[in-house]
This record gives C-alpha cells, structure tokens and sequence, in this order.
C-alpha cells in the first residue's frame, strides 16, 4: 500500500487516485437532499473516499467492500464512526465470487464463491436517512435485498446508473420502476453517472 496526500492506495492505483478523489465530490449532491445524518449504508466501499466523506457529517455509517486489498487501505482511511463489512450486497443471503479489476471496478460474480452475501434488511436498521451505492451493475440486486428498510426509514438513495446491470441481465430502468414502486422520483444527478431519488410523499 501506499500513502498520498494522507490516504492509503493499493501499490498499484497509479494515477487512478485522482480520479476517485475528484469522484467522491458527487457525494455533496446527494447529501444536500439529506434533512437529517443518524445512519448512511454504503456499498462500494473501495478504499473508504466514500464512508469517510459519510463519517464526517452522519453519526455512524455502514460500508461494504470484499475485495481484501482494497479494504485493507479502507480500514486505514476511515475513523471509527464507521463499521466496515466484508460481505457484498445483495437481494438475499447467499454467496458469491468476485472479479478483480481495476480500482473500483470490482465486480460480483453469481457463483457459489468464497465472498458470503447479505442485504440492507438483515442490518435491521430504522434511522436510515442516505443509502449510496456503487457497485457495478448489483445494484437492483441490493436494494432489492433494502426493500424493508427503505420502507421504514425513506432514505435520500444515490446510485451509479452506468447501464452495468446489463452484466447480470437487468437494466437501469428496472431500478427505476422499483424505486417508483416505493415511492420515489429522481431529484438530481451528479458527476460520474450518479443518480439521486427521494422519497415523494403523495398527497
């Protein structure tokens, strides 16, 4: 690993690392939609730009980041407020492989494997207030597995719509259509493909 401008890299991250710090700055659009900071859930973990972008304004912050080496310098960047997962998201508990890429790039791969599988649900949380995701085309995956949670808590919900669910025979419109099922509608996007939804209460 190795430390630039105070946060931990991959040896081989190249000059990748600038490219994810300016991507992070996406996080402040959907943070402006946030009214309160108890709990954010991030998926997408990487090297911990986003959660610890999260820790500093929520009170804790759960993020999720299978990938060994990239977690290790995640465990490095992030303070304490946030607790860091090995497991990936999904719809359902299970397992998984995962296909290592480029920085984060990595991907989920639908095959008995040694990465174990959870959901937003089995967290059982109720103060969830901004759930992010970034995770390469899993997303319907995961907040399918979320259903129960955005249900209870109407989280801000930012997600990277790159058209990647086509990589596990989805689309982008299928996150749509269940995101309006559940009340929401899209209020902003942000810079590097993100997409924000909030909750719409129907009068």
């Amino acid at each position: 690993m190795s430390e630039i401008q105070g946060i931990w890299w991959p040896d081989d991250v190249g000059e990748k690392w600038r490219h994810s710090v300016d991507h992070v700055a996406s996080l402040d659009v959907g943070l402006s939609f946030c009214t309160t900071r108890r709990t954010a859930v991030q998926a997408g973990g990487n090297i911990g730009l986003w959660p610890r972008r999260l820790a500093e304004t929520f009170n804790r912050v759960f993020t999720f980041e299978p990938d060994d080496t990239s977690r290790r310098c995640l465990r490095l960047n992030v303070p304490p407020n946030v607790e860091v997962s090995a497991k990936a998201l999904g719809r359902a508990r299970g397992s998984c492989g995962l296909k290592h890429r480029s920085l984060g790039s990595h991907r989920v791969i639908e095959v008995d494997g040694d990465i174990t599988v959870t959901t937003v649900d089995a967290l059982d949380l109720y103060d969830v207030d901004f759930l992010q995701l970034d995770i390469e085309g899993y997303e319907l995956h995961a907040l399918q597995g979320a259903v129960e949670t955005i249900r209870r808590s109407h989280p801000v919900i930012q997600l990277e719509l790159r058209n990647f669910t086509a990589h596990f025979g989805h689309t982008d419109e299928e996150i749509r259509a269940l995101l309006r099922e559940l009340g929401y509608r899209q209020v902003a996007s942000a810079p590097g493909s993100d997409v924000i939804f909030r909750w719409h209460v129907v009068s």
